[in-house]
Parts: structure tokens; C-alpha cells; sequence
């Protein structure tokens, strides 16, 4: 593992408002990877089904349009101010087959026997990622579902584009390398698959996307620089960039400049997803 701590690293970014925009945001950038996971792994109609780490809710709504009315979804998170922003919405969208507990992911008083338990980006904050997910898994019943899905950025990689020499790129780095310092696990992707074998599940079933555009409307320019835009202060702290010569106000709009000049296309690192039934 890329952390051997046994306290979990300290969750790299802000948790207020302009954060929980930009992760809905983000949330419809990555919305096709984490449907076709949550599909593959066979969430559907009439499932009762955990998401893990919710959050702002995003991947607790997109399985309740899996599950529909006949089912039931229970988000988790230990961000209280987050879960009354998931509640609103769920409440907007008229759902009432969704509902949120404040708590630690593997440790809320949320009940046992989900047919399913699935969570986006959170293992890579844990010191023991395999634990975290005996833990959920417990939460299932036997013949259940447990399915993640996690980056996959491999320090190693220094070109995220074509042609290398792009602004994305750049800052492309400078974020890798921001979690790298920051403790996260950053191969958490990768690592899905022993953590499962760890925490004494079969062997998962693993699908790997990357998301990949060039010219001017490729929403991947706004993600990365909303990114960089939340992880600022940590790489500050850990001295990968100062923040104010990023100019995080016209990031994005420099990112995709750059790259239509260049005639670039450009990708992000990867997102592994892993399922296995219990």
C-alpha cells in the first residue's frame, strides 16, 4: 500500500459549499464511468443498497435512479454540512427512497443485509483500504454486491496529453504529486483488487476508463482546474506549486486554450472500478 499508516491520511480537500459545487460538477463529468459500473456490478430495480463516503450525494441519487422507488439507498458520511446539501436534493427531486447518516463509513448505525454497498474516491483516503472494505462488506448479505471505484495515478506517469508540453499536463502533475505528498492513496485504483482479496471477498471483476477530449468543449479542462482550485492550500503546505501563480481564476480557460493551440488531446488518469459478490 502506498500509505502504511494506520490512521487515515487527512481528507485533502475543503469541506464547504464551493466544494460540494464543483464535486456535482464533477459528478456529471464522471457520471458515465460510475453508471457503468454500478450496472456491470448488477445494481438495479428493488435493491437496497449503501453508498459509502456520499458525501453531497451524488452517487447515492445516480442509485436511486438504478434502484427506483421500489428500492431503498442509504448514503453515509461524516460531513454533516455535505449531507443537508444531499438532502435538499434528493427532497428537490422528489426521492423518497433516499436517505442520509451521519457517521464514519465502515462504523454508522445504518443496518445490515444492503444487497449492495458501493462508494467513488474514498478508499484512497483510508490507512487500510482492505480493512475499510471487510468492514462495509459486513454490511452486505451473502451473495451481495460491493463495488468501488477509484483513481488510479500513477506518479510514474508525467504525460497526460498529446502533445506532452500542455498546460494540462503540467497541472496534471502538480496534483498527482499533491496527493502523493499529502499521504492519499494515489495507485488506490490498482489496488482495488488485492484490498478486495484482503478483506476476504473473491476476486473482483475490475473495468478501467479514462476520460479523453481535445478542442474547445471537453468538459475535462473545468474538472482539472477545479481540482487544482481545491487542492491549493495543500499544495502550498506540501510545497508542490504556490497557488498564486496558478491564476486559478483563468485555469480552466488556459488549460483549454492551450490545448485547442496545440491541437491536443489530453486524458485523465485512470478510474478503476472493482465488484465482487459476497
Amino acid at each position: 500500500m502506498e500509505n502504511p499508516s494506520t490512521v487515515d491520511p487527512q481528507y485533502a480537500l475543503a469541506r464547504a459549499q464551493e466544494e460540494y459545487d464543483r464535486l456535482a460538477r464533477q459528478a456529471a463529468f464522471l457520471r458515465g464511468t460510475t453508471e457503468r459500473l454500478l450496472r456491470a456490478a448488477g445494481v438495479g430495480p428493488g435493491m437496497r443498497v449503501l453508498d459509502v463516503g456520499s458525501g453531497a450525494g451524488d452517487v447515492a441519487l445516480l442509485a436511486a435512479e438504478l434502484v427506483g422507488p421500489g428500492g431503498e439507498v442509504v448514503g453515509v458520511d461524516v460531513d454533516g454540512a455535505a449531507l443537508r446539501v444531499a438532502r435538499g436534493r434528493a427532497e428537490a427531486l422528489g426521492l423518497r427512497h433516499v436517505r442520509f447518516v451521519e457517521g464514519n463509513a465502515d462504523g454508522a448505525e445504518v443496518g445490515d443485509g444492503f444487497d449492495a454497498a458501493v462508494g467513488r474516491l474514498v478508499l484512497m483516503y483510508r490507512a487500510d483500504p482492505a480493512e475499510a472494505v471487510r468492514r462495509i462488506a459486513e454490511r452486505v448479505r451473502p451473495g451481495g454486491v460491493v463495488a468501488f471505484q477509484e483513481l488510479d495515478q500513477d506518479p510514474a506517469i508525467t504525460a497526460r496529453s498529446l502533445p506532452e508540453e500542455t498546460l494540462w499536463n503540467e497541472i496534471g502533475v502538480q496534483v498527482v504529486e499533491t496527493f502523493r505528498r499529502a499521504g492519499m492513496q494515489v495507485r488506490m485504483g490498482r489496488q482495488l483488487f488485492g484490498a478486495f482479496l484482503a478483506a476476504g471477498l473473491p476476486a473482483p471483476a475490475m473495468l478501467d476508463e479514462a476520460l479523453t477530449g481535445g478542442g474547445p468543449d471537453f468538459a475535462g479542462y473545468a474538472w482539472l482546474a477545479g481540482v487544482a482550485r481545491a487542492l491549493a492550500p495543500v499544495m502550498a503546505k506540501t510545497g508542490v506549486a504556490d497557488p498564486e501563480r496558478l491564476g486559478l481564476d483563468t485555469l480552466a480557460e488556459r488549460i483549454r486554450d492551450d490545448a485547442v493551440a496545440r491541437n491536443a488531446v489530453v486524458w485523465t488518469p485512470a478510474f478503476v472500478g472493482a465488484y465482487a459478490r459476497r
